[in-house]
């Protein structure tokens, strides 16, 4: 498979720099065929035995670069990440960013076995709003990860395989296929951090079914990986995220309710943040250090 790299400078000695490789066009028998980028710390190239975690995120155009990402302004994630690691507070950790297929977006991070709970005629007028066409595809795009991005970043890159080492990020409705990966996949994933889950699945006022779904969904689900696995919420208070603190309030009252509190299990609110990637740069080094933190 063709592979760009690109070496991200920083303050190190030059042997000792950190990495971005592209896989353009990433193939799949599932899902279209996309980019996907791979962020390697310098750390990967001093210590040449060593072993990382690996942090799958979607809407990969906006993780890394400005020049691809949404409205100019990337998560920088490769940035933070490589910070946290030089500071020892989180474990070595690599990123692959897998970017998304533009008009099938919402239909590949919609959680599909939720959605099918619904109403035919509410399922009909999302579906209208967001042009959806009847083509739900998250499940195929789960195993577009699962089964085919990760055998091979196993393969080609100095990773831990096991589920303890391996995670997945996103926001929005990125931040919803996260938490429907995890729970979709407890023997694969160890971690999902969901910042700004639009629960809703509407840029309007109330009220919101696919939201009520959704939340009894990871209710029920988190049984299955509430033990030893690490689930993150965030979201802010303004802009889109406005319609969102009823919603996580329900989902964290229910889990408090049935399961306790949980060390594994977090919920933060960012009071004035935005739906937007300058909000969810701001933030990243808290769902980061949950996950990869030193324990």
């Amino acid at each position: 498979m063709f592979c760009m790299s690109f070496m991200v400078g920083c303050s190190n000695p030059p042997e000792a720099k950190s990495r971005i490789d592209l896989h353009p066009s990433f193939p799949s028998e599932f899902v279209d065929a996309r980019d996907v980028e791979v962020f390697l710390p310098r750390q990967y190239f001093e210590e040449e035995t060593t072993r990382f975690d690996v942090l799958y995120m979607h809407d990969g155009q906006n993780v890394f670069n400005a020049s691809t990402a949404y409205g100019g302004v990337a998560w920088k994630a490769d940035s933070i990440l490589q910070d946290l690691m030089d500071k020892g507070t989180i474990r070595p950790a690599i990123i692959v960013a897998i970017w998304n297929n533009g008009m099938m977006r919402y239909n590949e991070y919609c959680p599909e076995k939720p959605f099918m709970q619904l109403d035919s005629a509410i399922r009909d007028s999302i579906d209208d709003s967001f042009g959806l066409k009847g083509n739900m595809m998250a499940d195929e795009y789960l195993k577009f990860i699962v089964s085919e991005v990760k055998p091979f970043i196993d393969k080609t890159y100095r990773t831990q395989p096991e589920v303890e080492h391996t995670f997945i990020m996103g926001s929005s409705m990125g931040g919803l296929i996260s938490s429907y990966a995890l729970l979709e996949y407890p023997e694969v994933f160890g971690g999902a951090a969901c910042l700004s889950p639009h629960w809703p699945f509407s840029h309007s006022a109330g009220p919101h079914p696919f939201a009520d779904v959704m939340i009894d969904y990871v209710v029920q689900k988190y049984d299955q990986a509430k033990d030893d696995h690490l689930l993150y919420f965030d979201l802010g208070t303004t802009t889109l995220d406005s319609l969102y603190p009823a919603h996580q309030a329900r989902l964290d009252s229910l889990i408090l309710s049935r399961y306790g509190s949980r060390p594994n299990y977090m919920s933060r609110t960012f009071e004035g943040a935005a739906h937007n990637e300058a909000s969810w740069k701001e933030r990243l080094e808290v769902p980061l250090t949950f996950l990869f933190g030193i324990r």
